[in-house]
């Protein structure tokens, strides 16, 4: 399927995730500044109209609504292999790419928790929607994104009422605290020491809560943040000053901050491990998005070192649980695709309805300033009953050709819906667009990124405004 519901619009997607890349290749091309990426990528790419970032520990995507698929997937797949530099090799083996109906199905997919690491987890529900208010808060995520992560999220959360998808699943947090159970032989009368308080540190928290711990401790870079947390867990908050102290009398570290650069380095942990009285070795597990245990710390005498590639016997473990639900799921998100197209249509054919209401506003008012001007004096109360029957006249006229365009649309009529677009000459004069910017002066409109190439924009910009009441 070339262009969505051949609305003249793609959806793409691109990205990089464990299913193909190891925490270093997706580490790589992570965006430390997803605004700055954003606005780069809008800026860029002239045939993007909305875009948005996609995050995790697990995964880096970019969703874009573009006019040139095949131009934009280019450009997008260069964008973000550039930022692999050493592993660009590897970022190239697992790049994905989807287009339109296939990224429905994967960001649907993705909301239900079958696209994630845990199957079935539900902090990728949180994460989605953060990423389209991210979006949306930069202006990049238009009325398509909105139209598909709103959707994504509510049946991301029908999934979850109506299947055991999320029933007793686990998250990163827990799965972590699963691998050091196991690989301690368990957790009883151990000391944990949990390196930042926010989601992921939580959901850490909560796992722990079931466990037997002799102590657990909490350090955040803010120490109101570690406070509350230890506090919920009877723990014990620890200023980030006093991390070395903590790390030497800890069995296990779980980090899970969200720094751009590492926590733990070499001589910090070096440092730690010369005050420690503990025989046994220090596990640290490192579920950071990117990692903030510099992973060279394996080679100290003393240290077990894990990231999060070495949850994937858990994961794999977890999928098996869930096999039954899966196809559930499944079947849930190919009913919901219709829908969402459908939604779709609706927003396109909303758009066409604002142009033609528009245009008519247009020739009526021009159209009543002559007649005022021809009639001479009259007071305002006769202007305003002139103005009423002219805008019921133009209602009454439009009316029939708005319900006819409402009906062709739901039935997939894309000619009729072409002849409609053709007659009122709504494309934008330099490409085919829908134009949603007019021009007083020649009387055309103007797709967004195209009103920039009109020479007088400056002074004859409209943004066209909502007239479908």
């Amino acid at each position: 399927m070339s262009k969505l519901n051949e609305l003249n619009i793609s959806v793409v997607n691109i990205g990089i995730t464990y299913k193909k890349a190891d925490v270093s290749a997706i580490e790589a091309v992570v965006f430390r500044n997803k605004q700055n990426a954003l606005n780069e990528i809008r800026d860029l790419m002239d045939d993007v109209t909305e875009c948005l970032i996609l995050q995790t520990c697990n995964r880096v995507e970019i969703y874009s609504v573009c006019n040139n698929e095949e131009k934009v997937v280019k450009a997008l797949a260069e964008y973000l292999l550039g930022r692999a530099e050493n592993n660009v090799d590897i970022a190239t083996k697992a790049i994905e790419i989807r287009s339109n109906q296939d990224v429905l199905r994967h960001i649907f997919r993705v909301a239900s928790g079958l696209e994630s690491m845990m199957i079935g987890e539900d902090q990728i529900l949180g994460q989605i929607w953060d990423a389209y208010l991210e979006a949306e808060i930069n202006d990049t995520a238009g009325p398509v994104l909105k139209t598909i992560f709103h959707k994504a999220v509510n049946i991301g959360q029908r999934v979850r009422q109506e299947t055991n998808i999320n029933k007793g699943a686990i998250s990163i947090g827990s799965a972590a605290v699963r691998f050091a159970e196991e690989t301690l032989g368990g957790l009883d009368e151990k000391n944990v020491l949990i390196v930042g308080a926010g989601v992921t540190g939580t959901l850490v928290a909560k796992a722990l809560v079931r466990q037997k711990i002799n102590a657990i401790f909490v350090a955040n870079r803010t120490y109101e943040r570690a406070l509350r947390l230890a506090e919920e867990l009877n723990g014990k908050a620890i200023h980030f000053d006093h991390l070395k102290e903590a790390m030497a009398e800890a069995d296990v570290l779980i980090c899970a901050t969200n720094a751009p650069h590492y926590i733990l380095t070499m001589d910090i942990v070096k440092e730690s491990m010369g005050r420690r009285k503990k025989t046994q070795d220090l596990l640290i597990i490192d579920v950071s998005n990117p990692r903030n245990v510099d992973e060279n710390v394996k080679s100290i005498e003393g240290i077990s070192y894990y990231d999060i590639d070495g949850l994937r016997l858990i994961a794999k473990r977890n999928l098996e649980n869930r096999r039954k639900e899966i196809s559930k799921v499944e079947k849930i998100i190919e009913k919901e695709l219709p829908s969402i197209e459908q939604n779709l249509k609706t927003l396109h054919n909303e758009n066409i309805v604002s142009l033609i209401l528009f245009h008519a506003e247009k020739l009526r008012q021009k159209e009543l300033k002559k007649t005022f001007g021809m009639l001479g004096y009259i007071n305002d109360e006769e202007k305003r009953i002139v103005d009423n029957l002219t805008r019921a006249l133009v209602k009454r006229i439009l009316m029939p050709l708005i319900e006819k365009l409402r009906i062709v649309t739901f039935d997939g009529d894309q000619q009729s819906v072409e002849k409609i677009i053709e007659l009122f000459d709504l494309r934008c004069n330099f490409c085919s667009s829908l134009g949603m910017r007019y021009c007083d002066s020649c009387g055309h409109y103007y797709c967004k990124d195209h009103f920039d190439l009109h020479p007088e924009e400056k002074d004859t910009l409209r943004a066209l405004t909502e007239m479908r009441e």
